[in-house]
């Protein structure tokens, strides 16, 4: 029995791997997403407001580019800091209860990916959105405010390559939870011959 229970956290430990690379590879193509999001919102929020952005001219508008650049160049750190905490990875937990990995949880629900993910992926553009409202180059039509937080008020449709690895995670944390049910079972187990055991000694 112990040896079966020995084998079972092998295989937790190994899909637990499987899950940090698939992890790593999605917070790579989110800051690929991210950069050019923020690039083509505010290339949209220019031309949609042509009159605006010439009013503002050059002198108004440099300021303007200068912290879309430094967002772009620090937009790696900004995606770990908002989507790289182990509360949103849950295969990262220490925990071998059954109940701490619900296996739809990462499940796509469509082009914005699963719900744990939706609303911190939007917080990534909270600067665009403030910068942009504040210089009157967007409305809150496309923007609203949440818990003190600009975020994006549309879906945001998340790249094929985000989806895809999504994807396999959701099929691997489906794996994940299988075998923490099997160990758990095999814990209960245990435990109960552990039981007959001090029963037959007595």
């Amino acid at each position: 029995m112990l040896r079966d229970m020995k084998e079972k956290r092998f295989e937790i430990d190994s899909k637990k791997i499987e899950l940090d690379f698939l992890q790593q590879q999605f917070l790579v193509e989110c800051k690929r997403f991210a950069a050019q999001t923020i690039e083509g919102k505010v290339r949209q929020a220019i031309s949609s407001n042509p009159e605006k952005a010439i009013s503002l001219g050059k002198e108004g508008l440099s300021p303007i580019k200068k912290k879309v650049t430094t967002l772009m160049e620090n937009i790696s750190g900004r995606v770990d800091d908002i989507i790289n905490p182990d509360d949103f990875w849950l295969h990262s937990k220490d925990s071998l209860a059954l109940k701490d990995f619900p296996a739809d949880l990462y499940l796509n629900t469509g082009k914005e990916g699963p719900q744990i993910l939706s609303i911190p992926i939007r917080k990534i553009f909270s600067p665009i959105g403030e910068l942009l409202l504040e210089h009157g180059l967007d409305t809150k039509k496309n923007w609203e405010e949440q818990e003190k937080i600009v975020l994006y008020r549309h879906p945001l449709e998340w790249s094929k390559e985000m989806i895809r690895i999504m994807d396999q995670y959701h099929e691997r944390f489906i794996e994940l939870s299988k075998l923490i049910g099997e160990y758990e079972f095999l814990a209960v187990e245990n435990t109960g011959n552990d039981a007959l055991e001090l029963w037959d000694s007595i």
